[in-house]
């Protein structure tokens, strides 16, 4: 049983026809929702059954140190499809629309002549947000399974040169493949659909629950990996060698990295961060490049492809000799309120500032006080009983408010920068080795301040503050409702 069943379609065209272009390879762009990168075959990942996947990175080029500008669906899809980092194309959290001025990669390639063809199977992946735009055609079968959704796919009449987009949402949680009925993660997964169990309970952990189920979940969340593999299997066979296929992922997933489980996006962790990117096709040569890649560097790559000169952005074509020294990554809010592994969490309605064990939360009942040691609910005020804990939080309030505090990364070909809010104000700065510590446990910044100061000084102008997120109506509160994002 899949977690939604509705399915919604919008079809259009946003531009004036073009003379076809000259016939050559059409682009086929893949992104699939909530793929770490490390649990693909050719990743090495020992539990994958990704042959089709495995057989394309084996034909292209494999992009091993790929990450994501913000690890929330909309602001890293929009900036896959304009080349640009969230504050510059507008969607700085899931659900936010792009400007309405900023080129696409379907715009371009549409006003040279292209066919221009998208699928999506999320919500908060298409015209709401604005990613429609340049496309002919654009389809949106919410929360369609990968099979389903390559049907469609298959199924899209073109005629000349062709740019095709799809985005898969299979390894969204709950993860519910088909078959594997005896897992304990499924009953869970099952409930969640349903709405009888709240989400946020297992993504902190509460009661050690999500702990106990991580072994059982992660084997499902490799069967929806497997499915998108299946699906994408008939998708590659059909476009053949003769195309260029570009494929990634928007983010991955928090599988007990920091506390956090089966979650993505209030963090700069790398299970957040990392992604797949393969180009593949003719004339690419294969193999693993270890350069620092990025989403925004999507748009740049195809279109040297296409031979088309690219609008103003910010990445760079992969298939050339150019490299970045620093990559840089902002996090996502804590979107729900009791998400009290982040120093603020919730939005404006009900949002919580979380010192160490107590969390300060304003709502309709005005400020209240919670202990989360004795109530991770957050449903007992004790405001009363620790006035000086309730003034200290209402004093540090006044530096935070919903939304404002996002991590930032900063990285390089070994080791990641990151900085985290904190209560008193400002930031903590943090670096991790990623090569000899990939799960980020050791904190060597006292061990190495030329390395924090130099990542530092190189984020310095991609770290300023993000622009406020968009005002919520009730239909896109309930859209993220259903996506687990708010409670």
């Amino acid at each position: 049983m899949r977690r939604w069943a509705w399915l919604g379609l919008v079809a259009g065209c946003t531009c004036a026809s073009s003379p076809k272009v000259s016939e050559g390879p059409d682009i086929v762009l893949i992104t699939v929702d909530t793929l770490r990168a490390d649990r693909l075959g050719f990743a090495g990942h020992t539990g994958a059954t990704t042959p089709h996947l495995d057989a394309l990175a084996a034909r292209g080029r494999v992009f091993s140190q790929a990450t994501t500008p913000l690890p929330r669906t909309t602001p890293a899809l929009a900036s896959a499809l304009t080349g640009l980092r969230p504050p510059r194309h507008g969607s700085v959290e899931v659900g936010d629309p792009i400007r309405p001025d900023v080129a696409t990669l379907a715009s371009v390639l549409q006003a040279d002549g292209w066919q221009t063809l998208g699928l999506s199977a999320m919500q908060v992946a298409g015209p709401d947000q604005g990613l429609d735009h340049g496309f002919d055609r654009f389809e949106v079968h919410h929360d369609a399974r990968a099979s389903d959704l390559v049907d469609q796919a298959l199924a899209l009449p073109h005629d000349g040169r062709r740019f095709l987009w799809i985005h898969l949402s299979d390894p969204h949680f709950p993860y519910l493949p088909p078959g594997e009925d005896d897992e304990p993660c499924r009953a869970v997964g099952e409930q969640a659909a349903a709405g009888d169990l709240a989400r946020v309970e297992l993504f902190i952990d509460l009661k050690g629950r999500a702990s106990e189920l991580r072994p059982s979940c992660e084997r499902l969340y490799d069967g929806e990996i497997a499915e998108v593999d299946r699906a994408l299997g008939r998708l590659l066979e059909a476009v053949g060698d003769e195309a260029w296929v570009l494929f990634s992922a928007d983010h991955g997933e928090h599988l007990g990295e920091e506390g956090l489980f089966f979650e993505h996006g209030p963090t700069v962790h790398q299970a957040n961060l990392a992604v797949p990117l393969v180009v593949a096709g003719p004339g690419i040569e294969p193999g693993v490049d270890s350069r620092l890649a990025q989403l925004v560097d999507i748009l740049p790559t195809a279109l040297a492809l296409a031979g088309v000169s690219p609008p103003e952005h910010e990445g760079l074509d992969l298939l050339g000799d150019t490299t970045r020294g620093v990559a840089t990554a902002t996090s996502g809010s804590a979107l729900q309120a009791r998400l009290s592994t982040s120093l603020v969490s919730g939005r404006a309605k009900r949002w919580c500032l979380n010192g160490p064990q107590y969390s300060r939360c304003v709502g309709r009942r005005g400020p209240t006080v919670h202990d989360r040691a004795r109530d991770p609910a957050l449903r007992i005020d004790i405001a009363r009983d620790v006035p000086e804990v309730a003034a200290a939080l209402a004093e540090a309030s006044t530096r935070w408010g919903p939304e404002q505090a996002r991590e930032r990364s900063a990285r390089d070909a070994r080791y990641q920068l990151v900085a985290r809010p904190v209560l008193e104000g400002g930031y903590r700065l943090s670096l991790y080795d990623l090569l000899s510590d990939p799960t980020q446990s050791t904190d060597l910044a006292e061990q190495h301040p030329e390395v924090v100061e130099r990542l530092q000084q190189a984020a310095a102008p991609e770290w300023g503050d993000l622009p406020p997120a968009a005002p919520r109506s009730a239909d896109e509160l309930e859209q993220l409702r259903a996506l687990g994002y708010v409670e």
